[in-house]
């Protein structure tokens, strides 16, 4: 098990801590913490184990989704018993738990100010966002509008949401009014090659003026790129990105540092660090930064 820093330099290579091979991961800047279908374990960057512990002693089973954040607490969603868990992610002990019904997935997201954790319980059907975080050792919860979370600005002032029909909102964290909300049907000047496609795979703030939106793929000709950079603002299509090898785009994620993010493609298994240009245009981006 390997782990980078945010230049995708190798800083820590670490024995598996888990039997199963498919495992879940969430690490921070002393912490990381691996899941499988059994258990979840604790390490410190040296790989010395910190705790341990089977699911069902939590409460779990296999499929249980966590998170690390900034503060040391590991959140834990229990799909079994519809709770919410917060533990202390270097010794395991638990601080609190609260009810939380709704779907079975959840899905958690970074807050670059560190106060709140972002998480959707994810659903087709019944998506439900929120904000996370401890008062007095309590947990406490604050929903969100728009849909699901998909990021929050580098300055971690307004949230970015998206819906599986193709809605994209940007809205302020403080009042959780709208600053800009259009249908990617609708999106000003998105090129003709990609106009009238209605689903979105992933979004997400690379700076506090530009938003990277991947489009799904399915909805593309062949020769499509599927990656836009849209206005913060506005949500207009300020360009399209066209990236310099085939099959260069793939899933997006972002890198928690102002324009940059990373993508990763099963066909040729790499993950690549890209980072904007000084110029905004529709010339190849030549800003790969390392490749694996």
């Amino acid at each position: 098990m390997n782990l980078f820093d945010h230049d995708l330099r190798r800083v820590a290579q670490l024995a598996a801590p888990l039997d199963d091979p498919r495992m879940n991961v969430s690490a921070n800047r002393r912490l990381v913490a691996a899941g499988d279908e059994h258990q979840i374990v604790v390490l410190d960057h040296d790989g010395a184990v910190r705790w341990r512990s089977r699911w069902d002693r939590l409460g779990g089973r296999a499929g249980t989704d966590f998170h690390l954040d900034g503060d040391h607490i590991l959140w834990i969603r229990l799909a079994d018993t519809e709770e919410l868990v917060a533990v202390h992610g270097a010794s395991g002990a638990e601080i609190h738990r609260t009810p939380l019904p709704g779907p079975e997935a959840a899905w958690f997201l970074h807050s670059p100010v560190g106060v709140w954790t972002g998480m959707t319980l994810l659903d087709p059907y019944q998506s439900r966002a929120m904000l996370i975080r401890l008062d007095a050792e309590r947990i406490v919860s604050r929903p969100l509008a728009g849909g699901d979370l998909a990021g929050f600005s580098p300055a971690g002032g307004r949230y970015l949401t998206q819906t599986l029909d193709g809605f994209l909102s940007v809205r302020d964290v403080a009042s959780d009014a709208v600053i800009t909300a259009r249908h990617l049907e609708d999106l000003p000047g998105t090129p003709s090659r990609v106009e009238g496609c209605r689903h979105v795979d992933r979004a997400v703030f690379l700076s506090e003026e530009l938003i990277l939106t991947a489009i799904n793929t399915e909805d593309l000709p062949d020769d499509a790129e599927g990656h836009l950079l849209l206005s913060a603002l506005s949500l207009r299509c300020r360009s399209q990105v066209r990236y310099p090898h085939h099959h260069g785009a793939g899933a997006v994620h972002p890198s928690y540092q102002p324009g940059r993010w990373l993508t990763g493609h099963h066909e040729d298994d790499q993950l690549r660090l890209w980072q904007l240009g000084a110029r905004l245009d529709d010339e190849p981006m030549p800003g790969q930064l390392a490749l694996l």
